[in-house]
């Protein structure tokens, strides 16, 4: 590991049915570890037994303010549903299905389940990032936008986290990908890298979702390690935005396919 890692910043918020409710920096949590880098909004001990403890709820520390009530009612109510028997996928069905009704009575949102707005509504737009070249679409650009994450969610996907694209989302459109305003700032280089990669290897190489957001989810990890194939897009330390650029030359997409879809199929 060649990068500084920032300290978890763990802030006891409260104490719910047994459970101390932590808030903590996400970022510092998605670079200790292939496993930590899927941490999204909230997170319990079951999902990641190594690193969080029996008795917390960890939170993301940007969103406790407007949403961290509804996560600690999905946490809560997962852990509940794992204590009475329920299957992991069980009891995260019943997580998603009190938050989604919280979201409801106290956002007032109309969750639309995926279905996409004819229009998607401005509000949820808070800043463009950057454009960059878009191989998927030859001659046009990709926009890349700061987006609600809390709308998104309460509007088309519950448990939607960090950022998405058109090729897995039908409510985004097409020719961009959004990425939660929330995130460190430091941090976007990295979740751009992954969801720019990700929509081309569905589009060019025809993977299915899971397959391209495993591939890049390892991918990211590299970058973050600063490992190659960060040395095909910078030649020091650490990602930033004006490397973003080079993620639409061929340079990297062909690594990739050959180091994980190549290999992989030997």
């Amino acid at each position: 590991m060649n990068h500084h890692r920032p300290p978890l910043h763990k802030r006891k918020l409260f104490t719910h049915n047994g459970y101390k409710i932590v808030a903590l920096d996400p970022l510092a949590v998605r670079d200790i570890s292939l496993t930590g880098e899927e941490f999204g909004n909230f997170a319990t001990h079951p999902e990641f037994p190594r690193l969080i403890p029996e008795d917390e709820i960890w939170i993301t520390d940007r969103l406790v303010d407007e949403e961290g009530v509804l996560f600690v009612a999905n946490a809560a109510a997962q852990l509940r549903a794992r204590e009475d028997g329920a299957s992991d996928d069980q009891a995260y069905e019943a997580g998603e299905n009190v938050e989604r009704f919280l979201r409801h009575a106290l956002r007032g949102a109309e969750f639309r389940d995926g279905k996409p707005h004819k229009r998607v509504p401005d509000k949820i737009y808070v800043e463009q990032y950057t454009t960059l070249p878009d191989p998927t679409r030859p001659g046009e650009d990709v926009t890349v936008w700061l987006i609600d994450g809390a709308l998104a969610r309460d509007w088309y996907k519950t448990d939607y986290t960090e950022g998405g694209h058109g090729y897995v989302y039908p409510w985004v459109p097409k020719p961009e990908i959004w990425i939660e305003v929330t995130l460190d700032r430091s941090e976007l280089p990295y979740i751009v890298s992954h969801e720019f990669l990700e929509r081309r290897l569905m589009h060019d190489a025809g993977l299915d979702y899971d397959q391209a957001h495993e591939i890049c989810s390892k991918v990211e990890y590299k970058l973050r390690e600063g490992k190659r194939p960060l040395d095909l897009l910078n030649s020091g330390p650490k990602l930033t935005k004006s490397d973003l650029p080079r993620l639409a030359k061929d340079e990297l997409y062909e690594y990739v396919v050959r180091q994980y879809l190549h290999k992989s199929a030997k």
